[in-house]
């Protein structure tokens, strides 16, 4: 019975210390959140971010998690899109349809600027023979929305977070 308290009172120990050293305080918290936003705002204005996409939307059906490989990078004036698609196509797409997954020049760049935590952005590229709208809001800690509006089908909406990079 005395073997059971020890053990028990050394666990608690550990546990206490193992949270004691694990805690940051409002200090290194606000610090932290100052380098996050500070990098997010970098890497926006200078055109060269990736946003790691972990959650799609359909317009039908339900929301679907993701592996950690489906991504969105904007290279400048590139657009490298490789999302998964689901969804109805108004127009038939004759050739090599890759629906999402391409890399292509980007027509237009729209940059709205921060408002309410939030920055949004619209960016428009044509691949093969359609057009796609990017609409994304990416919060000033990276967290990020992404509506894709093709033009010849149903769009979608993706959720993630902006990769780090340095």
């Amino acid at each position: 019975m005395k073997t059971k308290s020890v053990i028990l009172t050394g666990l608690v120990m550990m546990s206490a210390m193992i949270v004691a050293c694990s805690t940051l305080t409002t200090a290194e918290r606000a610090a932290k959140k100052a380098e996050r936003t500070a990098y997010v705002k970098k890497c926006l204005d200078s055109k060269h971010y990736e946003i790691g996409v972990d959650m799609m939307t359909p317009r039908r059906g339900p929301s679907r998690t993701l592996p950690n490989d489906w991504s969105l990078e904007v290279r400048g004036d590139t657009l490298v899109s490789y999302l998964p698609y689901f969804g109805v196509a108004y127009e038939p797409l004759f050739g090599e349809d890759k629906g999402l997954n391409f890399t292509a020049p980007i027509k237009t760049y729209e940059d709205k600027g921060f408002s309410k935590g939030k920055r949004s952005i619209h960016l428009q590229v044509n691949n093969n023979s359609e057009t796609f709208d990017y609409y994304l809001e990416v919060s000033d800690e990276g967290y990020a929305t992404i509506d894709v509006i093709p033009r010849k089908r149903e769009g979608i909406s993706f959720s993630g977070q902006m990769a780090d990079k340095d």
